[in-house]
Formats: C-alpha cells, sequence, structure tokens
C-alpha cells in the first residue's frame, strides 16, 4: 500500500482519472484508473518528502491521517466513475454525463487538497475541526 503522504498530475488545470471498465470476472486486479491514481499520489508523496520531514511529529501525523482520508475518498469516487462508465458501456449522456463531471471535479479537488497535505503546504483541510 501506499504511504498516505502521496497525487497531482502535472498540470493542475487537468483532470487525469484514466478511467476503463474492469469485466466482473477480474476481481483482485487494480483498473487502470486506479494504477494511475496510486502512481499521481505515489509521485507527490515522493516530491513532498524532504518538506514532510522537516514538520514536527504532530504536523506529520495529522497530515497523514487526513491524507489517507483524502486518497480513500479519491478511489471511492474512481470506482463511482467506473462503475457508471461500465454500466453505460462507455457512452455517458444527460445527466449520467453531468454526474460524471462532478464526481470528477471532486476528485480534482481532492487531489490537490492531497498534493497540498503531502508537500508540506497549506491546507484549508488542516482547520478543520479546530
Amino acid at each position: 500500500m501506499l504511504s498516505p503522504l502521496s497525487m497531482i498530475p502535472a498540470r493542475h488545470g487537468d483532470i487525469h482519472l484514466g478511467l476503463s471498465s474492469v469485466p466482473g470476472g477480474q476481481e483482485g486486479q487494480q483498473s487502470p484508473a486506479k494504477k494511475n491514481q496510486e502512481n499521481i499520489m505515489e509521485m507527490a508523496s515522493i516530491a513532498g518528502a524532504e518538506a514532510i520531514s522537516s514538520l514536527d511529529i504532530h504536523e506529520r501525523t495529522k497530515r497523514a491521517m487526513i491524507a489517507e482520508q483524502v486518497e480513500d475518498r479519491i478511489f471511492e469516487l474512481v470506482d463511482q466513475l467506473e462503475q457508471m462508465v461500465e454500466k453505460n458501456n462507455g457512452v455517458l449522456e444527460g445527466d449520467d454525463k453531468e454526474e460524471a463531471v462532478e464526481l470528477a471535479r471532486q476528485t480534482k479537488s481532492l487531489q490537490l487538497q492531497y498534493d497540498d497535505l503531502v508537500n508540506g503546504r497549506p491546507s484549508s483541510l488542516l482547520e478543520l475541526g479546530k
């Protein structure tokens, strides 16, 4: 499993989900979309390792816990998108298309938050619960 201190494409304006459906008989195998997300998160984690190491243990722990929750939510959204694509045989129209775009926007927003967390930058998520 990835370190929770790990996700963002090089260009912040892009939404990269790499969706493709995985036939039901291949359960247990990771879809290309999930592999893509893991790679993005791992690259962010590696890029932020030095900045994170300079933070005190309390801050690192808090960031790791929040990043893990963000990571879990990202994978939930990817699952929802994949199921939607599979259910519609890869063709999204009308309400399904609108819902897919909204899920992609949420994913992108979470990717940005994740990147801030694992790179030691300020994040609004750190202020929640104060």
